[in-house]
Formats: C-alpha cells, sequence, structure tokens
C-alpha cells in the first residue's frame, strides 16, 4: 500500500518540466569553431569544437559547447578510405544499440553513467554531434605516454561492463547479424592490405638497419608476412569461436578514443571513463576489445609483467556487471579468458605492429591521404621506428612472438 505523502505530484511535474524548458537555448549570439583534437590522435575524420553563446528561455546568457565529427573531404583521404563505411556504422551504433543499453540501465536501476557521449544529431553520413564531454571534465590522456596501472583497470572493468551490456541484448534478439560488424584492422579493403605491408616494410628496415645486428633476422621474418596478415587475422576471427564468448565489442579501444575523469586534487587518479569513436563495433569474442586495448595503449612493462592480474581485473568485472543485468548464460572463467588470450596470439603480433605509431612522439607519424600514392617511407615517419623508443616498448613482445612462431 502506497504511503500517503500529502504531495502535490502534478505541481512537481510542472516544476520538472519547466527546468528543463527554462535550460533550453532560444537565440544564438555568437558561434566559434576550433579544431578539438591535435594532429595525430585521429585519422579518419575531423574533429572539431564549437561553441555557441545562447540565450535561454529564461533570457539567462549560457555557453553550449557541441563537439562536430566530420568526414574527411580531400581526395586522397576518400580514395584512402575507400570500402570503409565507418561514418554508416557509427550512426548505427547511436541511434539503435547505445538506446538499447540506455533503456536497459533504466530496466535495472542502473544508475552509473553511460560508457558514451550524448548524441546530438547527425547528417547522414558524413557528420555527427555529440556533448562535450569536456564541459563534464573528461579529458583525453597523453597518447604519448600509454596508460598506467590504474588507468588500465578502470578502462578493462568498463569494457566489461560494455560487452556485458552487448550480450544481454544479443541475448534478447536485439542485436542481430545486421550489427555483425568486423574488427576494422581485419578489413579487406584496399585500405588495409596496403596498410599492412607499408607499415611492415617500414618496420623491418628500421630492425634490419637500426635495432642491431641481433634483429636481422625477426626482420626478414616480418617481410615474410606482407600480403599474408588480413587473411590470417580473419581466418583466426571466424574460425572456432565460441559462441559463448561472444559480445559487441567497442572494435577500436585506444587511448584517443577514450577521455577520462579524474578524482578531485588527484590528477593522475582516474574514476570515470567514456568510450568515444564507435564506428569498429563487432560481434565476436570479447578478446578483441582487451588484445587492442593492452598492446595499444597500456605501459608495455604494466602489461606484460601484470598480465594475469590484468586479466581477472576483466573477468571478475565481466561476471559481477553479467550478473547485474540477471544474464543467465554462460559466464567466461578466468580460464577462458586465459585461453582466449593465448587463442589470439597472431593478433597480439597485428596490434604491436602499429604500437609505436600511436604513442610516436611526432604528430605526423602516419600520413593516411598518402597510402594509395606513396612508398611506404613517405607514408609512415621512419623516425618513429628508429628513433629507439619502439625497440623500447616493444621489442620484448616481438622477441617472444618469435620464440613462440608467430613470426
Amino acid at each position: 500500500m502506497e504511503e500517503s505523502h500529502g504531495l502535490d505530484t502534478k505541481l512537481i511535474e510542472r516544476l520538472l518540466k519547466k527546468r528543463f524548458h527554462d535550460e533550453k537555448p532560444t537565440d544564438v549570439i555568437s558561434v566559434e569553431v576550433v579544431r578539438a583534437v591535435p594532429k595525430g590522435q585521429n585519422y579518419a575524420s575531423l574533429i572539431y569544437r564549437v561553441k555557441m553563446d545562447c540565450m535561454t528561455a529564461t533570457g539567462k546568457k549560457k555557453l553550449f559547447s557541441v563537439i562536430v565529427k566530420a568526414a574527411l573531404e580531400s581526395e586522397g583521404a576518400k580514395k584512402a578510405l575507400e570500402g570503409l563505411t565507418v561514418f554508416h556504422n557509427e550512426i548505427r551504433v547511436f541511434t539503435t544499440i547505445l538506446p538499447m543499453m540506455e533503456a536497459l540501465m533504466e530496466e535495472f536501476h542502473d544508475r552509473r553513467e553511460t560508457l558514451w557521449a550524448d548524441l546530438i544529431g547527425f547528417q547522414p553520413y558524413n557528420m555527427i554531434a555529440f556533448d562535450d564531454l569536456s564541459d563534464k571534465e573528461y579529458i583525453v590522456a597523453d597518447r604519448r605516454q600509454n596508460l598506467d596501472f590504474n588507468h588500465s583497470k578502470l578502462v578493462l572493468r568498463n569494457l566489461a561492463r560494455f560487452h556485458a551490456m552487448g550480450k544481454v541484448l544479443m541475448t534478447r534478439g536485439l542485436i542481430t547479424a545486421d550489427d555483425k560488424g568486423q574488427l576494422l584492422m581485419a578489413g579487406d579493403a584496399p585500405f588495409m592490405r596496403k596498410w599492412w605491408d607499408i607499415v611492415i616494410t617500414v618496420i623491418a628496415d628500421a630492425m634490419e638497419n637500426s635495432w642491431g645486428e641481433e634483429w636481422k633476422e625477426i626482420a626478414n621474418k616480418m617481410r615474410n608476412q606482407m600480403g599474408k596478415v588480413g587473411n590470417k587475422l580473419r581466418s583466426i576471427i571466424s574460425d572456432n569461436v565460441d559462441q559463448r564468448f561472444e559480445v559487441l565489442n567497442h572494435g577500436d579501444a585506444w587511448t584517443c578514443n577514450m577521455m577520462f575523469k579524474y578524482m578531485e586534487h588527484e590528477d593522475k587518479f582516474p574514476v570515470s571513463t567514456k568510450f568515444l569513436d564507435y564506428q569498429g563495433c563487432h560481434v565476436n569474442s570479447f578478446i578483441w576489445d582487451l588484445a587492442q586495448f593492452l598492446f595499444s595503449s597500456a605501459v608495455p612493462d604494466v602489461r606484460r609483467s601484470r598480465l594475469p592480474e590484468l586479466l581477472e581485473i576483466y573477468q571478475k568485472a565481466l561476471e559481477k556487471n553479467m550478473n547485474f543485468y540477471n544474464y543467465s548464460g554462460y559466464v567466461p572463467t578466468l580460464e577462458d579468458v586465459k585461453s582466449e588470450w593465448s587463442r589470439i596470439e597472431y593478433g597480439h603480433l597485428c596490434f604491436v605492429i602499429p604500437q609505436p605509431i600511436v604513442v610516436a612522439e611526432t604528430s605526423s607519424a602516419f600520413d593516411l591521404e598518402k597510402v594509395a600514392t606513396h612508398p611506404p617511407h613517405e607514408v609512415i615517419d621512419p623516425t618513429v621506428f628508429n628513433d629507439g623508443k619502439a625497440l623500447r616498448d616493444v621489442g620484448e613482445d616481438y622477441k617472444i612472438l618469435a620464440a613462440h612462431g608467430v613470426i
């Protein structure tokens, strides 16, 4: 029986409606457009911050900030990205899948923040507008520094949460074959085929000419991968995948595709994260998001020395979130996570290869517009692989992969 409260709920309803009405912008006084992302942090689109001084319905002046993601329009970029439907994919995720995740959170009274920015609108298929997360004190970490253990823990726990929500939607039949997608780097588009040969050429030359005599054998083994990477990767992705492990992957989980909020007065301790760029979402084993994130973005020594702990953090968070959403199916165990990690070892190589590019000190490590037309050493700045940082970061990984017969 409902407790008698004596409150005028119609009045509360009117007050709530008035509050949101009063905050609406009615007139735009001025508009300022600036680049929101430095060169080297986003390769497949242009990111702008649009600041608008507005008048609200109550006559107050208020600043609204919007992030606008626009397609690259140069002929070189269009040619390089031919066959990649990144804007179609992201718009579909933001208009269908993420709203279903929000509904799931509401159903289970999940009061945590969403893992994405609010969509404002889009123009098919070359523009998307979002709320500016910097207004909520989220910032992008420095891609050059990699993410420490605390950042990595937070990201893995939130990937687990995202995976759990996707799994529930899959079980309900709300994520369908139309949402299957594919890991971006495993695509068979001309850009990806060309990209693998370019980056392997540059890194093999660096190994042979700059890393020392001991690296010549691995350099030759790397050259033997040219023309094979895509097919090998697609084979691992499609063969012998245990459907119990399938989730909706984010598909592009690296430092520049996430923003962090930090504890007050503790600017090194993250307390919340949001994921950006949902253009690579695809259904496959959960392990692809883990491997891509840990190889591309975690401090390499942290990844190598604390891998068992990191995998356990993910598994516990996955289990906790699946239980929270009353998922009754199979929940992967820690042994399952470790087994999947080993199963996709060739995928480790595919994430190690571009790692020096994503953490490069230079902002011009890679020129997308030259992929289709220029020789490898003009597409990728060779110093990215021969300045010593690449050898320090991933040299050990190449030795491990060679010892395991992966290359």
